[in-house]
């Protein structure tokens, strides 16, 4: 299952997030999970295995439609300008407050003129360089035995954990070592349906495109706003590349970003998944959160 909130170019309310910078600490140790070899002459060309994944469809199983508790729109909204301004301050602290020189944040400022974020919050927000923020990466485990990652950024480790463990706790989760295993960090482009003509990209070709820009994966899907997407997985290392190579073969990237995709899912009894939502939701809702990665089928 994709990550409960999408990241920072897409259309939906949560931010983008990029690879981990120097400095950047973990909450709980974790041992990053081994990539997995593709077979001798799978794939096109350099033997890359891809796969066409239409399951995710939202609005197809239960979780889609659980997953996703809305609120009013202003608290949404404020929700919203609340990750992006996480999602700035740890991409100034890790490549600096220059966008020409730092992509990852030219990225989450771009998603923030089209979420029409005020002016004044992004100044604010480029100006917290100097600041004791603390990238956090805490593993967890969900109703039904779900696997879940937390990331966060942080001026105080203690409270954000103590916060954390308490959320968890409370409905129906606890703090895990060993869930980072159920995750692999992955490049995700998130591509809108209808290319640069406004023509609607149907699946197989979506699946010519990912062979020809290189991509190991693609999902099909929707956005928190119910509209659909193409979801372009690739190798972390080779996100950007893959993103300008859809680009320029006439297909409009709104998202790119590193992620933490599920390599194991879990499917939940109807409780377990409404437990789920309201555990995921109530996470997202703590100030340090920047997003929350379940494993969740």
């Amino acid at each position: 299952m994709a990550a409960w909130a999408t990241v920072y170019l897409s259309r939906t309310a949560a931010p983008c997030l990029r690879a981990l910078g120097p400095g950047a600490q973990a909450a709980l140790p974790c041992v990053s999970a081994g990539s997995q070899p593709h077979p001798p002459g799978c794939g096109p060309a350099r033997g890359r295995t891809l796969h066409l994944t239409t399951a995710a469809r939202a609005g197809h199983n239960k979780w889609s439609k659980v997953r996703h508790i809305k609120g009013p729109k202003d608290t949404e909204r404020s929700r919203i300008f609340s990750k992006l301004t996480l999602s700035i301050r740890l991409a100034v602290k890790e490549g600096g407050p220059n966008p020409e020189l730092n992509s990852n944040l030219a990225h989450i400022l771009e998603v923030c003129r089209n979420k029409h974020m005020p002016k004044s919050t992004i100044e604010a927000a480029l100006k917290t360089e100097k600041t004791k923020d603390i990238y956090l990466l805490y593993e967890g485990r969900g109703p039904g035995g779900s696997c879940l990652l937390i990331e966060a950024l942080s001026n105080s480790g203690p409270k954000c954990h103590s916060d954390i463990k308490h959320i968890l706790n409370k409905n129906g989760g606890m703090m895990a070592e060993g869930a980072r295993h159920s995750f692999d960090k992955k490049g995700v482009i998130v591509i809108g349906v209808k290319d640069k003509e406004k023509k609607e990209v149907n699946l197989e070709r979506a699946l010519e495109l990912a062979i020809e820009a290189g991509a190991e994966d693609v999902n099909e899907t929707e956005d928190e706003e119910e509209q659909n997407i193409f979801k372009f997985i690739c190798d972390a290392s080779s996100l950007h590349q893959v993103r300008k190579k859809l680009d320029s073969l006439g297909l409009c990237p709104v998202s790119c970003a590193q992620e933490f995709i599920p390599n194991t899912k879990v499917r939940l009894t109807d409780p377990d998944l409404e437990q789920a939502a309201h555990l995921i939701q109530a996470l997202g809702n703590h100030e340090d959160v920047i997003q929350v990665y379940d494993n969740i089928e």
